[in-house]
């Protein structure tokens, strides 16, 4: 990524691995929703941020489950000529969720399998460029091409990146556990 990049990332998996890994030297670079668990943050942040500073590269990262809560937004930064970059790792489902379930349920799960259509398609279809990315070795290249696009040509990208449905370890692992209750008055309440 450039030297002077925004980033912010959505709720889930994304925002626990981008803390570990990314790295910022300028202040205001990096945005990320922490403990709150406002799903579909992580567009309409960078866009906001796009606009307060248009000089700057601009790269939104979410999940495939975060993204479908605020893809629509694709629209407004085609329209309103706000190019930003938007990186979506589709792996077909909640995965931070589906994993607290199969550890806390016996390896059982609900509702954590998504069928999506193409993200990258959905993009071009409003306006955006779009990239399918299916291969590691490709997914530099593609980031490269989206931040030329944007910061050069002025164009918002979606680059949609296939993944495995390998489950990875929740950000939480006491998201489904019973909490503790330290206070007198709030014993009743677990």
């Amino acid at each position: 990524m450039p030297e002077d990049v925004m980033v912010s990332t959505d709720i889930g998996n994304i925002n626990a691995v981008a803390h570990s890994y990314l790295r910022f030297e300028k202040p205001r670079s990096f945005f990320a929703p922490m403990s709150f668990g406002n799903c579909g943050y992580a567009l309409p942040t960078i866009i906001g941020a796009k606009a307060a500073a248009p000089h700057r590269p601009a790269i939104a990262y979410a999940g495939d489950g975060a993204w479908g809560m605020s893809l629509m937004e694709t629209m407004t930064a085609v329209r309103e000529n706000i190019p930003v970059t938007a990186v979506v790792f589709h792996n077909r489902q909640w995965g931070a969720e589906k994993k607290n379930q199969v550890e806390f349920y016996n390896r059982r799960f609900v509702a954590g399998e998504l069928d999506n259509q193409s993200f990258a398609e959905i993009g071009r279809a409003m306006g955006a460029e779009g990239i399918t990315v299916d291969r590691l070795e490709d997914v530099g290249p593609a980031l490269q091409k989206a931040v030329d696009m944007q910061m050069n040509e002025g164009k918002t990208c979606v680059i949609e990146v296939m993944c495995t449905r390998e489950l990875g370890d929740p950000f939480r692992r006491d998201a489904l556990k019973k909490p503790v209750r330290l206070l007198e008055k709030y014993q009743d309440y677990v």
